[in-house]
């Protein structure tokens, strides 16, 4: 230091402050251009939100009439429960409009299918004329929940004909996790459409589920 020129000495601390002083503010720019770059990312996700948003309110306020009927034909097509009890209900309102009477109604138990759908097999007998037991296994295609006949006897007894027939009905449980409320919303396609337009017209079950009482004393138990 003792070889260093004076009016190097006497410059060397403003040189240094201003070094310093250039220095923090390249920090302080390098850092306000980042969160200004991150709030223009953090803008650009809350336009794309609300598009999104204003996208299904849109497409909700437009089938607001109709989504609520789709589901119920659906859910009712495709329940997210066991469909047994709804099929016995179903199949005895067509066997009597068919003028027919379901005798040794079996339930199978339940099982999953290679495609990961859940089915419960029924078996049932029916006895009458041939034309009218024709017409009964046609209106098993046409209700819901979904029913495939799977396998049929007929016998005669005398001159009545006795059938023995084995029905699948299939359903799954319903997702239990709704999409986030900004994913974009998907709008049924022409082939998705024509499904619910065919199920629509299927005879509907009186109930979809059973809702339980809740427990009341009876004051007159025998009844007297």
């Amino acid at each position: 230091m003792k070889n260093i020129p004076f009016i190097i000495k006497i410059a060397f601390k403003p040189f240094l402050i201003i070094f310093l002083l250039i220095s923090v503010s390249l920090i302080g720019f390098s850092r306000a251009f980042s969160e200004i770059g991150n709030l223009n990312e953090e803008r650009g996700k809350a336009a794309k939100n609300e598009n999104i948003l204003k996208t299904k309110l849109d497409t909700l306020s437009t089938n607001q009439e109709n989504v609520l009927t789709n589901v119920n034909y659906a859910s009712s097509f495709l329940p997210g429960e066991n469909p047994a009890l709804l099929l016995l209900y179903q199949l005895r309102v067509s066997a009597v409009g068919n003028g027919l009477a379901i005798t040794n109604f079996k339930v199978g138990s339940e099982t999953k299918d290679a495609n990961g759908l859940m089915k419960v097999s029924l078996s049932l007998e029916i006895a009458g004329p041939l034309e009218q037991i024709i017409n009964f296994a046609n209106s098993i295609k046409t209700i819901s929940p979904n029913v495939w006949i799977d396998d049929t006897e007929l016998s005669f007894t005398g001159e009545t004909l006795r059938a023995s027939i084995n029905v699948v009905s299939y359903w799954a449980p319903f997702p239990t996790k709704i999409p986030a409320l900004t994913e974009p919303i998907t709008s049924i396609d022409v082939a998705e459409k024509e499904i619910l337009s065919k199920i629509s017209t299927y005879s509907q079950p009186f109930f979809v589920s059973l809702t339980p009482m809740a427990p009341y004393e009876n004051l007159n138990p025998f009844g007297e």
